[in-house]
């Protein structure tokens, strides 16, 4: 019998994105997915079934990179079940290996909210968490990022240690060496981009480190303060290790995710976000997009792995039609800047 998360239902027809009112922050709802519409997550092993596919996660507001295939899956998948088991460093007992057992995390569940979706802590100020609560599964195989459906002001993040890495780290494994030296370390880099595709800055996260004769791990949730970054459109992720070869990082790149918040707000130099000020047709289109607006300056178009398949630069004009009966059919993000905002449409090719 198959376990499934609650469902939500999105109407695919393209809308300009509308501004959220002011002072919002914006928090990733893992119960709340827009496509698929529905996951469904393996009864015994507590992953996403459909983890090997190719299609990108897409939630409220965020899309989160994806690839896989026979074998292998690389970017974010949901997990639920916690498991906190060392199934294949060197010091570990059990034989059936990670590949079939990659699905845990180190705090032993996701993370639980109160009934107006605050984080709980208990009394040592801990992140409470339950197995059973859905959370998302990290994996650098590619590059692997997160793309907004606007430009919000970052705020943070809660992140949390993998079995993978938390084991090996500790005891080394059949690829990877203990991180047993002085300096040795295990990190995640995150670097915003603004809608213009333009660096915002990066912020790094220390999943573990020898330091003064010993390796330091948590195994708690952690909030990343992701303030600094300023109004991102765009996170990229990017993990890096001391244990690294000729092929790259031996330390196993994973790590666990959730709770991503961004903010809407007008004050306190937050953005709010600005009115659609363009129209995207037709929808769904097969052989050509129009645009209209006022003093259109640049669109922009990603697929849902937030990879860029068009960039047009404009000098103000009202009109531009592009060309689309060579992408890919699917759902695309449309970005249009004018002089003095950015709307997003959200369109299907077929």
């Amino acid at each position: 019998m198959k376990q499934k998360i609650l469902l939500w239902t999105l109407c695919m027809a393209a809308i300009a994105q509308q501004p959220l009112p002011a002072q919002q922050t914006v928090t990733l709802d893992l119960s709340r997915p827009v496509d698929p519409v529905e996951i469904t997550l393996d009864a015994e092993k507590g992953y996403w079934t459909d983890a090997f596919g190719a299609a990108p996660l897409v939630f409220e507001h965020f899309t989160f990179s994806h690839a896989g295939g026979t074998g292998y899956w690389s970017g974010f998948i949901v997990g639920s079940n916690g498991d906190t088991e060392d199934y294949g460093s060197l010091n570990s007992t059990h034989t059936d290996g990670w590949l079939i057992n990659q699905w845990g995390n180190m705090a032993g569940g996701g993370i639980q909210t109160g009934s107006d979706g605050s984080v709980i802590r208990d009394g040592d100020g801990k992140v409470a968490t339950g197995k059973g609560i859905p959370y998302l599964i990290a994996n650098e195989f590619d590059e692997f990022a997160i793309t907004f459906d606007g430009e919000y002001e970052a705020a943070g993040v809660y992140l949390n240690n993998h079995p993978w890495p938390f084991y090996s780290n500790l005891y080394g494994d059949s690829y990877a060496r203990a991180l047993d030296r002085e300096g040795d370390y295990y990190k995640v880099i995150i670097t915003g981009q603004n809608a213009e595709a333009e660096e915002t800055g990066s912020v790094e996260h220390v999943f573990a480190e020898y330091v003064d004769g010993a390796l330091k791990q948590s195994r708690d949730w952690e909030r990343v303060d992701l303030s600094s970054l300023g109004k991102v459109s765009r996170l990229s992720f990017h993990l890096t290790s001391t244990d690294a070869g000729e092929w790259g990082m031996n330390t196993p790149g994973y790590f666990c995710l959730d709770k991503l918040q961004v903010k809407t707000s007008g004050t306190d130099g937050i953005i709010t976000l600005p009115a659609a000020t363009a129209a995207v047709y037709p929808n769904p289109a097969a052989d050509r997009l129009t645009v209209s607006g006022t003093s259109i300056r640049r669109v922009t178009v990603s697929d849902l792995g937030g990879r860029t398949v068009c960039r047009l630069e404009a000098e103000g004009q009202s009109r531009l039609t592009i060309p689309v009966s060579h992408w890919g059919k699917g759902v695309y993000i449309v970005r249009v800047t004018d002089g003095t905002s950015t709307s997003s449409h959200k369109i299907i090719k077929r």
